[in-house]
């Protein structure tokens, strides 16, 4: 089933390390259209101001963004820059990008405005600039999901007290209470684990209480164990128990049989 659905959540390719050119088909998939609906207040909220990427906060942030606006919009960028510059513009970063958006849109005759196209530019060039701001906006937005971590087996490491095949170290549930000291390469690996059972072994030979202990009780998952047991297993059993002790009761109803 993985397999099947990680491929409509890959649809945008946000490119590499190297090179994090985005592209998208044209026209946009509905998925991704309404996906720029939901992504670009939060790119407006916490990319463009200085509080957040600062994408349009200042001339360093904006400088950034123009260098990924295709060349055939050079036009729009040199117009934005010298307003921008100005001392006295006073625009938003948000106000900034939706004339950004305006200014292309005019460009490439979108909206009343219209005017002239560069006898130079091509279909290929409007496209590529009627798809920028949605580029931009996955660029720094949208979720990069790896497909090979979501639907091969050896990948899935989201089960509690599951293994790290290379590292060893042991996936144990977090408590939000400790979320913000919790310190992911203090956890227990298997060669500790190994070695807590051999020494707890060795230290209780005579032990009633080495009799009665299970394994996981002997190390250091100890204390993460009996904290997902109190957390999640145990609330877990009574709601199972509760839903089988209603059923019953509703058949028993049904039947007659008290």
């Amino acid at each position: 089933e993985c397999e099947l659905t990680m491929p409509l959540f890959s649809q945008v390719n946000l490119g590499t390390d190297k090179n994090n050119k985005v592209f998208l088909p044209h026209p946009l998939h509905p998925m991704m259209a309404r996906a720029f609906e939901i992504l670009e207040p939060m790119f407006i909220k916490n990319i463009l101001p200085e509080s957040g990427h600062g994408l349009l906060a200042n001339q360093d942030g904006w400088t950034t963004l123009f260098k990924t606006l295709p060349e055939a919009a050079d036009a729009v960028k040199r117009n934005l820059e010298k307003k921008w510059s100005d001392p006295s513009c006073k625009k938003t970063p948000a106000e900034k990008w939706f004339q950004l958006k305006d200014h292309l849109q005019v460009f490439i005759k979108k909206t009343s405005g219209g005017g002239k196209d560069p006898k130079t530019m091509t279909s290929g060039d409007r496209i590529r600039i009627e798809n920028w701001p949605t580029e931009v906006v996955f660029r720094y937005t949208y979720p990069r999901l790896d497909i090979n971590v979501s639907k091969m087996q050896n990948h899935l490491l989201k089960s509690p007290f599951c293994v790290h095949p290379k590292t060893g170290r042991v996936c144990i549930p977090m408590q939000v209470e400790t979320i913000e000291s919790f310190d992911p390469f203090a956890v227990p690996t298997l060669p500790q684990l190994m070695r807590e059972l051999d020494e707890y072994d060795a230290s209780h030979k005579d032990s009633e209480e080495k009799k009665v202990l299970h394994d996981w009780q002997k190390t250091s998952l100890k204390q993460s164990f009996e904290s997902f047991e109190k957390t999640f297993l145990g609330p877990m059993w009574k709601e199972l128990r509760r839903d089988q002790r209603a059923a019953a009761e509703e058949r028993a109803a049904l039947t007659g049989d008290f």
